[in-house]
């Protein structure tokens, strides 16, 4: 893997069935159950291609056989490949897949926010410091979106998601760029987070690994399937 790090996108839109059942057939039995408890059929949709997403990108990096599990705070891992990270996150029309050898790792995807939905959760999700500058923003409901797919990678990539309250995280500059965390964590420096804009989405990637970027590679849910 590049970098230590692969990153990968899926497109979601307008599954058939016949589709949709064959990539169900490639998850484990565990997800097909937990699958089967949506009601919604799009979030249904989105965790079936995700986990099939999972499962092609393990393949792709050499892993075949793995033995899935969870921490307290829900975060999944392999139990078999302890040094094997990876992370999911998926939104309306997309989800992403990242791994990392030797380092944990965070991945967020967030479709765009409306003026309402900012005005709504800003105060309640960012520091008065990020509210400052998304109101200075001539569209500060696309940096709230930024930020806060920054914010849930990192809380991702310590392994806490929630349980890390996101007002105890803040950003700064256009990057942007880490500036306070919880100190168990460690510093602000020690930790890269990466943010790209996407057509209607945001994207973000945090981790330790020094030289992080974003280069996804983009598949369709066809890909998905075994050859």
């Amino acid at each position: 893997m590049r970098q230590n790090v692969s990153l990968f996108l899926c497109p979601v839109v307008d599954l058939d069935e016949g589709l949709l059942a064959a990539l169900l057939a490639e998850l484990t039995l565990q997800e097909r159950q937990r699958a089967r408890r949506f009601s919604c059929n799009q979030a249904y949709h989105l965790f079936v291609v995700a986990h099939a997403a999972l499962h092609w990108a393990l393949r792709d990096a050499g892993v075949h056989r793995y033995d899935l599990a969870c921490n307290p705070q829900g975060k999944p891992y392999l139990r078999d490949h302890p040094d094997l990270h990876f992370n999911l996150s998926h939104t309306e029309g997309l989800i992403a897949v990242a791994l990392c050898a030797g380092r944990p790792i965070g991945v967020d995807v967030e479709r765009l926010a409306d003026l309402q939905t900012y005005q709504e959760l800003a105060a309640r999700v960012m520091t008065p410091a990020e509210c400052s500058y998304m109101a200075a923003q001539s569209t500060p409901q696309d940096r709230f979106t930024q930020l806060w797919s920054a914010k849930e990678a990192l809380m991702k990539a310590t392994g806490l998601g929630f349980a890390l309250p996101p007002r105890e995280i803040e950003f700064s500059g256009p990057a942007p760029t880490l500036c306070r965390l919880p100190p168990e964590h460690g510093l602000p420096g020690d930790w890269r987070v990466c943010c790209q804009r996407l057509p209607g989405h945001w994207l973000a990637l945090a981790s330790r690994v020094e030289d992080l970027t974003l280069e996804p590679t983009t598949l369709t849910p066809l890909d998905l399937l075994s050859s």
